[in-house]
């Protein structure tokens, strides 16, 4: 009876754990590679600089420099201006569970593309053009933002509050989030946080009360 009990006590606190959700834990450290998707300058990474060229349907991706120190790569240029995701905020890559478009989770003006690559789900960042925010119920880059830039604290798939957690997208109610662990590093020691992971209903159902209907 004894260690039944001392059990039962280890299944509740272990439930109970909270976790913080990634786009309030700084500092973040992984980091993908970006591919070609669009004729021009664009950042491979943080520090790299890539040109991206277009023949017929074929994009090729060269290397043309690399920032120094004290910068990083933001917009296909080395700058010193701040970044959430080179200066470690919001670095969890994206997983492709459905073919379609996606909100990034942490930028209102950045969305994912994903698409069926001979029977493997392929994912495409996209960021809209200058001044432009992603519309989530049209998939278009189509809202005015103040200032060209995202509001300060405001995401486009709401902060994930505890483990399990899974409501619609506003706004387009066939997506939904269901909210999982991640483990990644936060100030040199391996932290567990809390990311949105984003799926789609079959046929345009609707999701609601964690099932699609």
């Amino acid at each position: 009876m004894k260690s039944l009990a001392l059990l039962l006590i280890s299944v509740v606190v272990a439930n109970s754990t909270q976790f913080t959700d990634y786009r309030l834990a700084l500092n973040l450290t992984a980091e993908e590679v970006q591919e070609c998707t669009a004729p021009g300058l664009f950042c491979e990474s943080c520090t790299t600089v890539a040109s991206c060229t277009k023949t017929g349907s074929t994009f090729t991706k060269t290397i043309v420099g690399q920032c120094s120190a004290n910068e990083k790569c933001v917009n296909g240029a080395c700058t010193t201006a701040s970044d959430p995701i080179c200066d470690g905020i919001a670095r969890i890559e994206f997983k492709c569970k459905k073919v379609g478009v996606f909100p990034d989770p942490f930028y209102c003006n950045k969305y994912y593309m994903c698409v069926n690559d001979g029977g493997t789900l392929k994912r495409f960042k996209n960021e809209c053009e200058e001044g432009f925010g992603f519309n989530i119920a049209t998939d278009l880059c189509s809202i005015k933002l103040i200032n060209n830039r995202c509001v300060t604290g405001e995401y486009p798939v709401p902060l994930c509050k505890k483990l399990g957690e899974s409501a619609a997208v506003a706004k387009k109610p066939a997506e939904y989030y269901t909210c999982v662990q991640k483990t990644v590093k936060v100030n040199g020691s391996m932290k567990t946080v809390l990311y949105p992971e984003l799926d789609e209903c079959p046929n345009a159902k609707i999701f609601s009360n964690n099932e699609c209907k």
